[in-house]
């Protein structure tokens, strides 16, 4: 009995002191994935802003409205 009890204060006493030990390591590794998650989410931000903005730019030129009913026709048709 007195073997069993030494050694379960000794596993207390080892994961008491591994775990703030893991505990920053688990915090580290998390900055790394939130940082690359946020990298990520940037880059498809971009892409859809120029992916807009080529989509802008192919139909500025095709379009010289000559009425109002051309336009609403266009605001109809594409949305804004």
């Amino acid at each position: 009995m007195f073997v069993i009890g030494k050694i379960k204060t000794y596993i207390i006493a080892a994961l008491g002191i591994l775990l703030p030990i893991l505990y920053v390591l688990g915090r580290k590794d998390g900055k790394k994935l939130e940082k690359a998650n946020v990298l990520a989410d940037e880059l498809q931000a971009k892409e859809k802003a120029n992916d807009f903005y080529k989509a802008m730019a192919e139909h500025e030129d095709t379009f010289n409205p000559s009425s109002r009913s051309d336009l609403t026709d266009r605001l109809r048709r594409d949305g804004l």
